[in-house]
């Protein structure tokens, strides 16, 4: 049972991320540059973004923040916010076109957007591969130097909001209810009873319907359930720890005559 248990804690932790949503940037992506130009407002960069088509989906009327910045994954700085705060997606519609002011830090590959957006479960934060800017005006703060010199080429990790796990009924009552007619992304299922001494009965049949199952013959869409509850277990630990004394060391005699066969 404490494997059980210990597996179990670990298959928490772990399948909710599968079926997180994603803001996807299509656009700019790894390796493009941009370049300033005198006697510009600043520089143009055409933004674009897309859902993972995984739970939860891009809201068409939500709202997002969209912002610059610089440095490590470690040690975000954001430089500046890019168009509106709270814009709805449903106006930007996968693509926002933004000027980046020349003057709000130096030349180098060292920039990346941060997209922030709300879901029913709260904040989710996603970045886009980092870009470069040329020709800027401005400097990297010593701090930023150091973080951008420490920067790998990978994107920050996506932020998700921390969802409640619920509390199993004391009484244990959703554990009664057939799996196959339980919703929502949180499963219940009953501990397995312990066998009696004795073998009793004479019909044998399921003490519960097996679960429902789709063969897909194409890909199919996101999971629906994040994770499986097993109800707590149902019967007392009866077993004892053996206090008998160990058995006594052989005596010398005995000792010289085991050792002759050891080989």
């Amino acid at each position: 049972m404490k494997t059980f248990a210990a597996s179990f804690v670990l298959l928490s932790a772990v399948l909710p991320s599968i079926i997180l949503g994603e803001v996807v940037f299509t656009s700019p992506v790894a390796g493009n540059s941009f370049k300033y130009t005198a006697g510009e407002t600043g520089i143009a960069v055409t933004v674009r973004w897309k859902d993972d088509e995984e739970d939860p989906v891009v809201p068409t009327n939500g709202l997002f923040t969209l912002d610059l910045c610089t440095g490590s994954n470690d040690q975000i700085f954001p430089l500046t916010t890019l168009g509106a705060p709270g814009m709805a997606f449903s106006t930007a519609n996968g693509v926002l076109a933004v000027t980046i002011p020349p003057g709000i830090a130096g030349d180098g590959p060292y920039y990346f957007f941060r997209i922030t957006w709300e879901t029913t479960d709260g904040t989710v934060i996603n970045w886009s591969d980092r870009f470069g800017l040329e020709g800027m005006l401005g400097v990297f703060s010593p701090a930023m130097i150091t973080a951008n010199q420490a920067a790998g080429s990978d994107k920050p990790d996506a932020v998700h909001p921390q969802k409640a796990v619920p509390v199993p009924d004391p009484n244990g009552d959703q554990f009664a209810v057939p799996y196959g007619e339980q919703t929502g992304d949180i499963r219940y299922a009953p501990m397995q009873p312990r066998p009696g001494s004795t073998i009793t009965a004479k019909n044998m049949k399921r003490l519960n319907p097996t679960s429902a199952y789709t063969v897909f013959t194409t890909k199919g869409g996101p999971p629906k359930v994040a994770t499986t509850v097993t109800e707590a277990r149902t019967y007392a630990q009866t077993t004892v720890v053996n206090e008998a004394a160990p058995a006594p060391m052989p005596d010398e005699a005995m000792a010289r005559f085991l050792n002759r066969w050891k080989d």
